[in-house]
């Protein structure tokens, strides 16, 4: 095994671990949220919060791990996230609790968006897809395995302790990244301060934004989902329990997690746009099913069908990272980064906001119409944008056919 692919298990690894700790709290947020005796409505900025907070600091993010250095970046991250889950739980009221949200929302944008930058930095080529979904599918397998720890942990040991875990999985996670050997990153080795020029380049790139806004329509989609309407509804509307609907979340991911690294290893070939597009034209559809699930057993199938729906967005980060300017990868990445975490911000309070306008006492169909309605016309709009790897991929197999 290459150095590289040493990187990626090492990052792959330890996003696991951080991304089972996001997980493991998501079957009992909502929940965990109404016991502060706040309504419906509400409920949505216990993510929302998390969220908010990644997106203020995707960018400086991704400038940080270019001034600082990476791998200083993430440890402060991964600390940050402990001491974080630790308040969360520990919070007496719903203020705290938001606060602690934020916190460890700036902890995670810190680290993942650093993650992200050195991953895209030293995958290259007909690699980067298998690369970048590589290290997909093991978020995708921690995001999986956590509702169930979720659940379980809170049926036995109180709705409070599934934060105690994120905190224990975050601090195993510091340990995992200090041997972690930082590679020289060429010019941005240089950068030094957020420049508007930059951000000029990046935001006046067309093919960068088309393809991040299917990017901030997944997370969109994610957020108020699978992490909010979903447990939401599993609880209010069928009266499930926490270990119940920890089941149905990783049912969805272990989807999702089977079907991430085919989907990028397929998109080297294929090009990006025809799995995302499937993603999202596939995902927006069955969304508008959820309210017509009446049992355990039908969601339960419905999760089923979501998660291998979703799964095909594996290449996505590599699809940004693919159209990005070659030399300005870390603000790339932190634009990606802060776009996709704008849709993870605004899903959760938009669906909850609308619910609670239909009908505060049960989860009804409109608030699924919206995620369905921007997963749609995102899914439209990236017919328009540039796919490098498809051309890639055709010259190649072109030069291997006259050889």
């Amino acid at each position: 095994m290459n150095e590289q692919w040493i990187a990626v298990v090492n990052l792959s690894v330890v996003s696991a671990f951080v991304f089972l700790g996001v997980s493991v709290i998501s079957p009992i947020l909502p929940q965990y949220a109404m016991t502060f005796n706040v309504p419906v409505a509400l409920t949505g900025w216990a993510i929302s919060s998390y969220a908010l907070a990644r997106v203020v600091t995707d960018l400086p993010a991704g400038v940080f791990s270019d001034k600082y250095g990476r791998k200083k970046v993430m440890v402060t991250g991964l600390a940050t996230v402990t001491v974080s889950s630790v308040v969360a739980g520990l919070a007496p009221t719903y203020l705290v609790l938001i606060l602690a949200r934020m916190l460890g929302g700036l902890g995670s944008a810190l680290y993942i968006t650093s993650a992200t930058s050195w991953l895209a930095q030293i995958s290259h080529g007909s690699d980067r897809g298998k690369m970048m979904s590589a290290y997909s599918s093991m978020i995708f397998i921690g995001i999986a395995a956590g509702p169930a720890v979720g659940g379980f942990v809170s049926a036995y040991y109180g709705i409070q302790a599934p934060f105690y875990v994120y905190a224990l999985l975050t601090a195993v996670g510091v340990v995992a990244t200090i041997p972690l050997r930082e590679p020289i990153l060429g010019s941005d080795v240089h950068a030094r301060s957020l420049r508007r020029s930059d951000l000029k380049i990046v935001f006046s790139n067309r093919a960068f934004i088309l393809v991040n806004f299917s990017v901030f329509a997944l997370f969109f989609l994610n957020s108020s989902v699978r992490s909010t309407l979903i447990p939401l509804y599993a609880s209010i509307n069928l009266g499930l329990g926490e270990d119940q609907i920890g089941l149905l979340m990783t049912v969805a991911m272990i989807g999702i997690g089977l079907l991430s690294f085919p989907s990028g290893w397929l998109s080297d070939r294929v090009g990006r746009k025809i799995p995302i597009m499937t993603c999202l034209l596939s995902s927006a559809f069955l969304v508008l099913l959820v309210p017509f699930q009446t049992d355990m057993k039908s969601l339960l199938t419905f999760m089923v069908a979501y998660g291998f729906a979703t799964g095909l967005q594996g290449p996505k980060a590599a699809w940004s990272a693919d159209v990005a300017p070659s030399d300005k990868m870390g603000t790339s990445m932190g634009v990606y980064r802060f776009i996709g975490d704008l849709g993870f911000f605004l899903g959760p309070i938009t669906v909850t906001y609308a619910s609670d306008y239909f009908n505060p006492n049960l989860i009804t169909f409109q608030p699924f119409l919206i995620p369905s309605i921007i997963a749609t016309i995102a899914g439209i709009i990236i017919i328009k944008a540039d796919d490098p790897s498809r051309k890639a991929y055709k010259t190649l197999k072109g030069a291997r056919l006259c050889l």
